[in-house]
């Protein structure tokens, strides 16, 4: 899989976020900005990564705080659609972009 080892910028509207894929297995995410103040979030998660076609791929994970959370990343096109639950049981459902940094 040619993502892992690569760094990457995810942005949505109200947030920025640096996603480092250490291996198939493990990703490094680093919460750099939140509506529009500066962050410096990082955690390392256990993810399930599944390549759905060339540049497409489905990643799943949860987070310390119960978070849990799947995107479709699709590099081809830089996109990015993510849907997270939190421990609450808040649901976000959002677009974004992802670019190779």
């Amino acid at each position: 899989m040619d993502i892992i080892g690569n760094k990457y910028l995810v942005t949505f509207g109200m947030a920025k976020a640096t996603l480092n894929f250490d291996s198939e297995t493990s990703l490094t995410f680093n919460i750099i900005e939140k509506e529009g103040q500066k962050q410096n979030i990082t955690e390392t998660v256990a993810i399930k990564l599944t390549e759905l076609r060339p540049q497409l791929y489905l990643v799943t994970w949860q987070e310390e705080n119960g978070t849990t959370v799947t995107q479709v990343q699709d590099y081809e096109n830089e996109t990015v659609y993510s849907n997270w639950t939190a421990s609450c049981g808040l649901f976000t459902n959002i677009k974004g972009t992802i670019q190779k940094v």
